[in-house]
């Protein structure tokens, strides 16, 4: 398995001068989960420009950054896992998807349909075979139970009026050719055969001559058994800018939303179904803060109004400069007590219990008392990746103001966040791990 911050790699059947080109389109067109905050909390102006972060090239061989995921690309597949299983060589892949996608069950930013009761699915044996399953069954699940039809224009020759009619056309087509019994009528049918189930049948066909799994080419086939009244014809992602969702329709959400991510990063004409090409890439710093701020939503969400990324407060207040952005900022319900929590997807591999630090970096501690003092809160959590079934003690940094009269209590935490054995651990030891480390 291929991990984060890989050594070189190399390129084996791949262009690296097609492949290059893909990314750079990948990026360009920020076809990435997470893409809008990515881009609003680290990129500049001159960022905004720059060259694709998903892989470094020597030569012919690539290194893997900072995301994790997929690229498929003339049948072939780049798969890259998180560095937190890189020291575990028992590790297995099967172990390492089932952690993915327990972190994407807990994920609001990713729009991806995880279903929970499919978590135990080992038959994929890859990220993208096992990414089409899920949504694969959750799509069909979705058309067989909610079928959805849509209002949609139509303009044709009646013999009688409907809606309204195109008294242009009419003059046009009828009256000039004595054909006074064709009226052309504009009017709103409600169709099973629209833009989106157009859209949803193109993608299915196209993403079955991308897996092998007996079990999702199933799935893919019911869903065009299902969707067989409905033209089949080649769409694009622009195509579903049409389609405007009856409240009614919601779990129609996350299908639109892949279905715009596959079409954005096909390379297809007209005739042909055989050319996929897409990736997922994940920067795992989000994965990590996605899946926690989900986790405490659930679990602890009784207690705390759980805020993600918080922005309401600048440095500065006039002019207003310097804004600040948390992870995770909580208020507790009945107290009202406020606790920042900043997640750190830094694993402290070698954490010498003698370092007075305890592997945190000064420009964090700088950040998060600067945070504190201009919250008004005196509570600050750093959460980190477990880096051993072990996990290192907690440990509370009191930093007095500059007067004396209070102080910021920075408390410094690994979690569960995998095991060697199972999600279920994660899932068990986590809500243990924060219950005490939510307690001041």
């Amino acid at each position: 398995m291929l991990f984060e911050y890989s050594a070189f790699h190399p390129l084996g059947n791949l262009n690296r001068k097609k492949l290059e080109a893909f990314l750079q389109q990948v990026w360009k067109g920020r076809y990435v989960a997470y893409a809008a905050e990515f881009l609003e909390e680290s990129a500049t102006p001159d960022e905004e420009k720059q060259y694709q972060p998903f892989l470094r090239f020597d030569g012919n061989e690539f290194r893997t950054q900072n995301f994790i995921g997929f690229i498929q690309q003339d049948g072939e597949t780049i798969e890259i896992y998180p560095k937190v299983f890189k020291r575990t060589p028992s590790a297995s892949k099967e172990l390492v998807l089932d952690h993915i996608f327990y972190w994407f069950s807990y994920c609001s930013k990713l729009h991806f349909p995880v279903l929970e009761t499919a978590l135990d699915k080992r038959d994929a044996d890859s990220l993208p075979e096992l990414l089409i399953w899920h949504f694969a069954n959750y799509t069909a699940e979705v058309i067989a139970t909610q079928p959805y039809s849509q209002y949609e224009e139509v303009t044709e020759v009646l013999y009688s009026p409907k809606g309204r009619i195109d008294f242009s056309a009419y003059i046009r087509n009828g009256i000039t050719s004595g054909n006074y019994h064709h009226i052309d009528c504009v009017h709103e049918p409600l169709l099973y055969d629209n833009t989106l189930n157009r859209v949803i049948k193109y993608v299915c066909r196209l993403l079955q001559n991308s897996v092998n799994l007996a079990s999702t080419q199933s799935l893919l086939q019911q869903i065009t058994f299902l969707l067989d009244e409905v033209e089949d014809v080649p769409c694009a992602a622009s195509d579903l800018d049409t389609v405007s969702l009856n409240p009614l329709f919601t779990e129609y959400e996350p299908i639109i939303e892949w279905c715009k991510r596959i079409l954005n990063q096909q390379l297809y004409s007209s005739s042909a179904y055989d050319s996929l090409q897409w990736s997922l890439l994940l920067p795992m710093e989000y994965v990590f803060e996605d899946f926690i701020t989900g986790f405490i939503r659930k679990h602890f969400g009784n207690v705390y109004k759980v805020h993600a990324q918080k922005s309401d407060l600048y440095f500065s207040a006039s002019p207003r400069a310097f804004q600040m952005q948390h992870d995770i900022f909580l208020e507790h319900r009945k107290t009202g007590e406020k606790i920042i929590i900043d997640t750190k997807y830094k694993p402290r591999w070698d954490l010498n219990q003698a370092d007075v630090k305890q592997g945190v970096a000064q420009s964090d501690m700088y950040q998060m008392v600067s945070y504190a003092y201009r919250r008004g809160c005196s509570n600050v959590i750093l959460l980190y990746p477990n880096t051993s079934e072990k996990l290192a003690d907690a440990h509370t940094f009191s930093i007095p103001s500059g007067s004396g009269d209070s102080s910021v209590n920075v408390k410094v935490c690994e979690v569960p966040f995998w095991s060697r054995s199972d999600y279920r651990k994660v899932e068990k030891d986590l809500r243990v791990i924060l219950d005490n480390v939510l307690q001041y």
